[in-house]
């Protein structure tokens, strides 16, 4: 019903991604490499609704004269609703995107001055994990990142207990928590001595493509059937991003009484289950919880197929 009413509308959202330079390390072509992914799966999603969707990629040797007159020109173009700028930009061109109107930042890019209090993966991630979190602490590792502080603050307003770990900081110390979010993306950095049995969740949003064209998540592959409940990579916080950002732009341009979507709560056993060891736990013999996902909202009208692919 959605793609009935905005797609004679004409209205558009414009999507802006980023393109390496010869002289970045590999590091960095593998996060633009990630955001290249996002954008194509965002684009995706916004014209499944209906949306025509300008994706703009610039060269990563852009000027920041250049970058600023596309905002301000997508910020002037009434038909644009919504601008989202893939991140992480090059440093430089960072400080340009509080340029972005208000209105039109629906991605929580603005963070203190925007509409929403966390960017679409960090919301999507509270909302994934609130329903699992009674009596809990949760550990998030990436905690001063862009999408760690958002999930923090989500978290914060429902006054959860947090424990916020970052670079520098003992890792260690997620072992000791009821939940597990990381959003450090670093490929692998929580292994076995992280991830425990009692771990009633654990989601994963790193995802960063690798040389022989796999992807990696944040936990280690030694890891993943040792919690109670795990996100995948890729299949896991992606999709979720996506449902977030399509429940944000059709409460603000087509239903504004639209009910934001929640997540079922996982099973999971309580702590007191576990006996704690100071050893290896190895796998646990059960096999992993997988999370239902939300679903995009309902459409009625032409079949685009479903969007399911990987963000962010």
């Amino acid at each position: 019903m959605y793609r009935d009413a905005i797609e004679p509308s004409g209205k558009g959202i414009a999507v802006v991604r980023f393109t390496p330079t010869d002289s970045d390390s590999p590091e960095w072509v593998r996060r633009m490499e990630a955001s290249r992914v996002s954008a194509n799966q965002k684009v995706k999603a916004f014209s499944y609704l209906g949306f025509t969707v300008d994706h703009l990629v610039l060269p990563g040797t852009v000027s920041a004269a250049e970058f600023a007159d596309r905002i301000d020109a997508f910020n002037a173009d009434d038909h644009i609703r919504a601008i989202i700028v893939q991140f992480p930009p090059p440093a430089r061109l960072t400080p340009l995107v509080q340029r972005l109107e208000q209105i039109k930042d629906i991605d929580g890019l603005l963070e203190d001055r925007s509409p929403h209090r966390a960017c679409a993966t960090a919301d999507g991630i509270s909302r994934v994990v609130i329903p699992v979190a009674e009596e809990a602490s949760i550990a998030v590792v990436g905690a001063r990142g862009f999408v760690g502080r958002g999930v923090v603050r989500l978290l914060k307003d429902h006054g959860l207990d947090v424990i916020p770990l970052d670079i520098g900081d003992d890792l260690r110390r997620a072992a000791h928590a009821d939940i597990v979010v990381s959003t450090a993306g670093k490929p692998h950095i929580l292994t076995p001595d992280h991830i425990k049995p009692h771990h009633r969740l654990v989601v994963d949003s790193g995802f960063t493509p690798l040389p022989d064209g796999t992807v990696a998540g944040d936990i280690h592959p030694a890891a993943t059937y040792i919690p109670q409940n795990i996100t995948p990579v890729p299949g896991g916080v992606g999709p979720i991003e996506m449902a977030v950002l399509m429940d944000r732009i059709i409460r603000q341009e087509a239903d504004p009484e639209l009910t934001p979507w929640t997540c079922p709560q996982a099973m999971f056993l309580p702590r007191t289950h576990f006996v704690e060891t100071a050893s290896h736990p190895g796998p646990t013999g059960r096999a992993r919880q997988p999370l239902a996902q939300p679903k995009p909202p309902p459409q009625r009208g032409h079949d685009h197929g479903r969007d399911d692919g990987r963000t962010r």
